[in-house]
């Protein structure tokens, strides 16, 4: 079975391209699934892996090679066997022939691994997708954070002219136009600093697919938008389809097939020779067989069976403590998931826009006097303070549903086969 992520959440879904972005272009997050699976060297360096396996399973299945055997016997000596007139030649064929099927036991042995290799390639396909959604998030919202900064920006330039007033008609002391200047400049400088962020995730996602250069200009994709969330027994049932826990299926089998492997030591193998003698002596020649069987095999078996088996039930137990583990971080996760969906909810309907009547408020009474600037910039900064939260609230979300999907082997609806 080869599981897939769905990395498709908070519906960033445009039609499919495999085309490269140019500079001025956003890019979408299947688009930055296609290029990841087309271009990530890691995946296309495990081609070649895959070849070696297929190469491991035909050598595998190989039975054991002919030999030619030369014999000289008496030539060399002493007395009348100092010369070659005693001289015995035998030209020789051997070949051993396995019984138990052992070659073909040794094949399924090699195949087995080959599928345990597919599943440790899954696995790790399904790491470098969601690494690549988590850099995607990531550029998402440092794109948010860069807005906020620049907002923030214009927030204080916009007070410094309302303190500037206030200065020149008296109203106000210069110390407070000289500390609006102050928030400026720090403004000015977290705004810098958001620029720079923003361009070291992006090219994080563009290395994802191979590229030195970032080569989009923005990601495209809701972050906001949050799915509803499926109930949690959903998410359990979907947990049989962890990668890891298909790898421990396959890893049953092949231990399986080690045993089979191991019983197939208690038949013997029968090495068979024969060939041509040559007697110098009489100047003739003749045929010569022989025969070769092992005896004793079934104890010598015993102990590698006996490992072997030891082996495949000690698979069942990891394969029962990994599902534990991975269901405790799945309702952990969920837990997240659950309580980020309600908090970004609440920020959105309930906290910023009571954060936004405030600061209007604040504005007009400090305008008139009625409020200080203490207070005026206590409500700039609970807005501020809202907004970054939601953006990283929703991107915790976003953050945690990857997590998920790669817990559960989701789908990955992209109509792409890797």
């Amino acid at each position: 079975m080869r599981a897939w992520i769905w990395l498709g959440m908070f519906v960033f879904v445009t039609p499919v391209t495999a085309e490269q972005p140019q500079n001025d272009s956003t890019i979408t997050l299947d688009q930055v699934m296609v290029l990841v699976l087309e271009n990530n060297p890691e995946l296309r360096g495990a081609s070649y892996q895959t070849q070696a396996a297929a190469a491991r399973i035909r050598a595998a299945q190989q039975t054991p090679a002919m030999s030619v055997n030369i014999e000289l016997e008496n030539f060399a000596g002493s007395g009348s066997l100092n010369d070659s007139q005693a001289l015995e030649s035998t030209l020789s064929l051997s070949k051993i022939f396995e019984l138990g099927n052992k070659n073909e036991l040794r094949g399924e042995v090699a195949s087995q691994e080959s599928f345990l290799l597919d599943t440790h390639q899954d696995a790790r396909r399904l790491d470098i997708l969601a690494t690549a959604a988590r850099h995607f998030i990531h550029v998402a919202t440092d794109q948010e954070s860069l807005e906020l900064s620049r907002d923030k920006l214009k927030l204080l330039q916009r007070s410094y002219k309302v303190v500037e007033k206030r200065v020149r008609a008296g109203r106000s002391p210069v110390a407070e136009r000289r500390r609006v200047a102050i928030a400026v400049t720090r403004a000015e400088i977290e705004l810098e600093h958001a620029e720079h962020e923003l361009k070291t995730s992006q090219l994080k996602l563009a290395t994802m697919w191979g590229s030195k250069a970032v080569n989009f200009s923005a990601v495209r994709g809701d972050l906001y938008r949050l799915p509803a969330i499926e109930p949690f027994n959903k998410f359990e049932k979907w947990l049989d389809r962890n990668p890891d826990l298909v790898q421990f299926a396959t890893e049953q089998r092949l231990s399986q097939s080690r045993v089979n492997l191991a019983k197939s030591r208690q038949s013997s193998n029968i090495e068979f020779t024969a060939g041509l003698r040559h007697l110098n002596a009489l100047d003739d020649s003749a045929l010569v067989m022989s025969a070769r069987i092992p005896f004793g095999l079934n104890s010598r078996a015993a102990p590698v069976i006996e490992e072997q088996q030891s082996l495949a039930q000690e698979v069942e137990f990891r394969f029962e403590k990994q599902k534990l583990a991975l269901y405790a971080s799945l309702f952990e996760i969920y837990q997240e998931l659950s309580h980020s969906h309600f908090a970004v909810e609440m920020l959105q309907s309930r906290i910023l826009p009571e954060a936004k009547k405030a600061l209007r408020e604040y504005e007009k009474g400090y305008a008139a006097g009625r409020y200080s600037f203490l207070e005026l910039i206590d409500a700039q900064q609970t807005l501020l303070d809202a907004r970054l939260e939601v953006v990283t609230t929703a991107a915790n979300y976003h953050r945690y549903r990857i997590e998920i999907d790669r817990l559960t082997g989701a789908r990955l609806q992209l109509g792409v086969k890797p």
